[in-house]
């Protein structure tokens, strides 16, 4: 009888493996596409210029092949851009995207076997010796490429200098202020049929605003080619770029700030509880040789004139003397800053 059982017991165990494998399915597997970093143009270049990088791609795939690029060492996303036109750059990574704040993205097209991006030094106002970039290209997203072997982007950027004069106008802060909301509303008078006004209670709110997008500065040189009126926040002036700007002949040049605009973007039965100040920094450089900065706390606040309203935005904020060729800056105060 035990034996019987046995045999019972046997024949289950070796019906529920068979029936474990009863499945005709067929399973296929697409291998991951190895890419491979083939080729660095250069392994030294000069601030403003460029590294062009290409990989290859050992199985062409469908879809597009994504990667990020991240700088590990020798600076930040300030330094570089990722992208085949130097000014029309590739968007950065961000943490909302999922990929963090320090990268960018690297797409290789769909059937694709190879493919080139370019890495853009920026060229900066800052007195600085030769650094070395390096980068780290690693798969992310959907997954279906993969590094093939070493995944390190190295190369030598040096200075850039010229005599050419740069200035950098800067006023990102993030600033909380409170409003006066009228709450005024039009009504229907039941018996009469006619409308009517009342004001409801006055409410007292608040928000938050980058002033980059409620102020506008401009900024230029008395008495020379250098100035710029972009809207850009910052206001940036340096050798390549489109505002203009020149070596400085020997002389005193005051540098002039222009507040524009001031903006909140109220509705009309909106306004502004108080004031806060509008604090920027300038720089103040020659290009790679020579730099110094300034900053203005309360130098402007939200009540003061702006320029496309009164015509009363300007002020002087630095003087430059030049004697010889080097530069001397003093605040809007006469006070000595630095020189050269």
């Amino acid at each position: 009888m035990k034996y019987i059982k046995h045999l019972m017991l046997s024949a289950l165990v070796l019906a529920s493996f068979t029936s474990c494998n009863d499945d005709d399915t067929e399973y296929t597997f697409t291998p991951k596409s190895l890419v491979t970093i083939d080729n660095v143009s250069e392994s030294a270049i000069t601030e403003g210029e460029s590294v062009t990088v290409t990989l290859t791609v050992d199985k062409p795939f469908k879809e597009t092949l994504d990667f990020k690029l991240e700088m590990i060492s020798g600076g930040d996303n300030s330094d570089y851009t990722v992208g085949n036109d130097p000014t029309d750059p590739n968007s950065a990574t961000t943490a909302d995207d999922g990929f963090g704040s320090q990268g960018y993205l690297v797409q290789v097209p769909a059937y694709a076997s190879s493919y080139t991006f370019q890495i853009n030094s920026v060229l900066d106002l800052d007195v600085e010796g030769t650094e070395e970039y390096t980068f780290k290209l690693t798969n992310t997203r959907n997954g279906q490429g993969l590094i093939n072997g070493n995944n390190i982007i190295k190369f030598d950027v040096t200075n850039y200098t010229d005599d050419n004069m740069g200035i950098r106008l800067s006023w990102a802060k993030d600033e909380t202020y409170q409003y006066l909301k009228e709450n005024v509303i039009l009504a229907i008078d039941n018996e009469t049929g006619l409308e009517y006004v009342y004001t409801d209670d006055d409410e007292i709110l608040s928000d938050t605003k980058d002033l980059c997008g409620v102020v506008d500065y401009d900024v230029y040189v008395a008495g020379a080619n250098v100035s710029a009126y972009t809207g850009d926040c910052p206001e940036y002036i340096i050798t390549g770029q489109s505002n203009p700007t020149e070596v400085l002949a020997d002389g005193s040049y005051d540098v002039i700030v222009d507040l524009w605009d001031f903006d909140l973007n109220f509705d009309d039965d909106e306004s502004l509880v108080g004031s806060f100040a509008i604090p920027f920094e300038i720089e103040i450089a020659k290009t790679g040789q020579f730099h110094t900065s300034i900053s203005y706390p309360s130098l402007y606040f939200s009540y003061s004139d702006t320029s496309s309203a009164t015509g009363g935005g300007e002020k002087v904020v630095a003087t430059v003397v030049v004697v010889g060729g080097k530069y001397t800056v003093y605040n809007n105060l006469g006070e000595l800053v630095a020189q050269e």
